[in-house]
């Protein structure tokens, strides 16, 4: 079984506990360690190891620690290094008729960020520009406005389709390598209209559903959309998406595995369960992987895959 190690200023550093979180609802990872007493003054790097292979590198955010006679430890938490991408406000002047993976260097290259495009063809991005505001949630509103997904993997800001593979040789089954699978389907995410505008008057777009209650409508302004061909791409977006968000899933595997540790997440794989008569590919939504003195699990979320085919 693979082996979960840490480094904080670029030393091993041996530890108690460990939770590491990965999600498709946020672009910087999470950490969360208990570690022998140390004191730490500053927000030192932190990178975690599994098997010799590098699954996480940021820096931590927050010690707590107190004096006791019987204290033998501090809790650390951080996020990987997207974090001070994320929590910067910056302006930039507008750019125009630009690809979105080159955009997207510009705006990574200050925090020491590199960018990777998995995706075939990025089209153009007519107009862009930042007014002292986050430059994530400015490029991640972009990228799913043309169906792709951001992802941080090590310090690469990653575009990928969504549902973007398969994982090979691994599945879930419900008294093979799982205990139990909790399986949940909502109503309320599906809207019988939903409507983007953007920018501009003219740049607005709708998208209905035939299948649920005409009173239902949902609105979402895009200041950055400045077509009505974009906008109706977000729109188809959110549709999908909600169809998707409708049936989630949930389950852990005891140990850790370096396929879904390292690439696991925006990833599909085959979920069974013989008793609710359940057999489909899911999409890894967000992972968790736990390690105490006793146990090691990997935890998963999951639901259903879509691709956007964008008209922009």
């Amino acid at each position: 079984m693979s082996q979960l190690t840490m480094h904080i200023n670029g030393a091993q550093t041996a530890f108690y506990s460990a939770e590491l979180s990965y999600s498709l609802e946020q672009l910087a990872h999470t950490f969360r360690c208990k570690v022998p007493v140390m004191v730490i003054d500053l927000p030192l790097p932190v990178s975690f190891y599994l098997g010799g292979q590098l699954i996480l590198k940021g820096q931590i955010d927050q010690v707590e620690s107190a004096t006791d006679s019987g204290s033998r430890s501090v809790n650390i938490t951080g996020r990987s290094v997207s974090a001070n991408m994320i929590d910067s406000r910056i302006t930039m002047d507008a750019l125009y008729d630009q690809p979105m993976d080159k955009l997207l260097r510009r705006l990574a290259a200050p925090f020491g960020l590199r960018v990777e495009s998995l995706v075939s063809t990025l089209k153009a991005v007519p107009e862009f520009q930042i007014n002292a505001e986050s430059p994530v949630e400015n490029i991640a509103q972009l990228i799913r406005e043309q169906g792709l997904v951001l992802i941080e993997r090590n310090g690469v800001l990653t575009i990928e389709n969504t549902a973007h593979s398969i994982i090979q040789d691994i599945g879930l089954e419900v008294g093979n390598n799982i205990e139990r699978l909790e399986i949940a389907r909502q109503f309320h995410t599906r809207f019988h209209r939903t409507e983007v505008q953007g920018a501009w008057d003219d740049a607005s777009a709708v998208v209905t559903a035939a299948d649920v209650d005409a009173s239902r409508t949902r609105v979402i302004i895009c200041d950055q959309l400045q077509s009505a061909d974009a906008c109706l791409s977000r729109a188809r977006y959110e549709h999908n998406l909600a169809i998707a968000q409708s049936l989630t899933a949930s389950a852990s595997i005891a140990g850790l595995f370096p396929a879904l540790a390292i690439d696991g997440l925006n990833r599909v794989i085959r979920v069974i369960d013989q008793t609710q008569q359940f057999s489909e590919m899911l999409v890894i939504k967000g992972l968790s992987l736990s390690v105490s003195e006793s146990a090691q699990t990997t935890s998963m979320t999951l639901f259903r895959p879509f691709r956007e085919q964008s008209d922009v």
